[in-house]
């Protein structure tokens, strides 16, 4: 007689166990998502200091090709004056009005270049931001899991042991 009840005494047990370890994988799942959430807001840090990187990077850039054309230009004038050449008109001006365009192009190509990889990390640092949320979500989403897959096997574990009580007080 003490058989079956220590079976289903041992059952019942196992039920509980069972749901124990359904909350602690929950839990790990959770913390897993948690952890990659943080590693996903960490980088979309780093992706908006390599943005505003960019950014900084471009205008010093092209601050100094602005410097390097005008050191250009300057250095057109005097070859031109000292050959005798009247710089104002004619294509002396027409060398000097190129050289200008030329920089002027190259100036905004550097800031394009930079406000363009700018905003590549911009976009990174959105979808890094999203990938965080959603794994937070997916951490409360496996406790809630978690919680029910243990309340499934503390449920089953019961219907089991009132099952066989019954057949054993009959």
């Amino acid at each position: 007689m003490c058989t079956p009840m220590l079976g289903m005494m041992l059952q019942g047990l196992g039920a509980m166990a069972q749901a124990q370890g359904q909350r602690h994988a929950a839990a790990a799942k959770a913390n897993e998502y948690r952890y990659q959430a943080q590693v996903d807001d960490n980088n979309r840090k780093v992706a908006l200091w390599k943005a505003q990187d960019a950014k900084d990077r471009g205008a010093k850039d092209e601050a100094a090709l602005r410097v390097k054309v005008a050191q250009l230009k300057g250095r057109q004038k005097s070859v031109l004056a000292a050959s005798g050449v009247e710089i104002g008109d004619g294509s002396a001006l027409d060398i000097l009005g190129d050289t200008a365009a030329l920089g002027e192009l190259d100036a905004l190509t550097i800031r394009s270049n930079a406000e363009r990889e700018a905003y590549e990390q911009k976009v990174n640092a959105s979808n890094l931001a999203a990938n965080a949320s959603m794994k937070r979500m997916g951490a409360n989403n496996a406790i809630i899991a978690g919680k029910i897959g243990s309340m499934t096997s503390l449920l089953t574990g019961a219907s089991s042991i009132a099952s066989k009580w019954q057949n054993y007080s009959t």
